[in-house]
């Protein structure tokens, strides 16, 4: 019996906290999970890029392992306006993806007394992945929990640079779809509030363009997968 009426306090509770908002925008910066930093790893790796440098310097030294992988958060914007008690229309716009990768080709190495490092041939991607997703997203029952699917476009604007200095910049654009989910942390009555948020997004391959002489780089064609998770800053009315 108490097990019984703590369930349906808890299902009151639930019910009293899930605020049907007029409006909504957040802001959330988070750590991306997939996108197309393991693509441009493999190029690079399967191209010879994969070797390890050491270096030397009056004693202190170390190794790196290449290809080396740097990831940025991603930056995003979400709003939306209620349709219904259950239903609204919602958007992203932002920052899905970024960071960069870092090969390099070991040609020997050269030192002056004590201080020393490899040489040879290094070629850095940088990346930038563009969002914009626009639909429906729907409360769940008895749930403070509100889920959202849409179509998405993504610009994937990305530079090719070698170790002389020379370098490539292109941009493509991406069609694919976005599953969002909503959790807001406490109750929704209050204009400012946190939520815990969670962005799936799919999206067509992209073959890249231009060829790196120098090193002889052929580019390929990288996923466009990607997630994030992480907490988000919201007001709403």
């Amino acid at each position: 019996m108490k097990k019984l009426l703590s369930a349906i306090l808890v299902i009151i509770n639930l019910n009293c906290y899930a605020q049907a908002n007029k409006w909504f925008v957040s802001f959330s910066v988070t750590p991306t999970i997939g996108g197309p930093s393991a693509s441009l790893k493999k190029q690079m790796i399967e191209q010879g890029l994969d070797h390890t440098s050491s270096f030397n310097f009056f004693g202190l030294g170390g190794t790196t392992k290449y290809p080396v992988a740097i990831k940025d958060a991603a930056v995003l914007l979400r709003g939306g306006a209620r349709l219904n008690e259950r239903r609204s229309i919602y958007f992203i716009v932002g920052q899905a993806a970024a960071g960069s990768v870092e090969g390099f080709k070991n040609e020997g190495y050269s030192d002056w007394i004590l201080i020393g490092g490899s040489y040879g041939q290094s070629l850095v991607v940088d990346y930038n992945t563009y969002q914009f997703t626009a639909g429906y997203m729907y409360s769940l029952s008895n749930t403070r929990s509100k889920i959202g699917f849409g179509p998405s476009f993504f610009l994937f604007d990305y530079s090719i640079t070698e170790n002389n200095g020379s370098s490539e910049s292109h941009s493509a654009l991406s069609p694919g779809a976005t599953f969002t989910a909503r959790v807001p942390l406490g109750r929704e009555k209050k204009l400012f509030g946190v939520e815990l948020v969670f962005e799936g997004n799919a999206a067509m391959p992209v073959k890249m363009k231009g060829e790196m002489e120098e090193i002889n780089f052929q580019t390929g064609t990288v996923n466009m997968f990607s997630a994030n998770i992480g907490i988000a800053f919201s007001f709403r009315k």
